[in-house]
């Protein structure tokens, strides 16, 4: 999981630090603002400070509500997520038969009822059997 670099944290006490304030009191106790994770205060040649999440102290749930998490990551996981519904929804079948219930005639095809120049009255046969026509419930 890929987190970016952060710049603002808490202290022990609650107050936000900047890294350049953290390198002048070392052994210090940082979380993180979004997520309250344990952070590790990084320093590198010619960079400026900054802060490290502790991930290996985190669950991962935690991390992935972090506002610090690198865009593509949450892009990604919507994406698989979103996958995931998709595959489990089933495929569209196509109806070709129609009932029109505006004047009563049944035809095949393409939604349009030849009889009333319309296909807004028309409705699938199937549906029409199951709930108007062919009741098969008992008495």
């Amino acid at each position: 999981m890929r987190i970016l670099k952060c710049y603002l944290a808490n202290d022990a006490s609650g107050r936000f630090v900047t890294a350049n304030d953290a390198v002048k009191a070392p052994g210090g106790v940082w979380t993180c603002a979004s997520c309250g994770c344990v952070l590790y205060l990084m320093t590198g040649f010619g960079e400026k400070p900054w802060f490290e999440h502790d991930q290996q102290t985190v669950a991962e749930h935690v991390l992935m509500n972090c506002a610090h998490l690198d865009p593509e990551v949450k892009a990604e996981t919507r994406r698989r997520k979103l996958r995931r519904i998709i595959n489990g929804l089933d495929a569209p079948v196509r109806s070709l038969a129609w009932y029109c219930v505006w004047c009563g005639s049944r035809y095949q095809g393409v939604k349009y009822c030849a009889r009333c120049l319309t296909g807004i009255y028309s409705i699938e046969e199937v549906n029409w059997r199951m709930n108007y026509c062919c009741n098969t419930l008992p008495g």
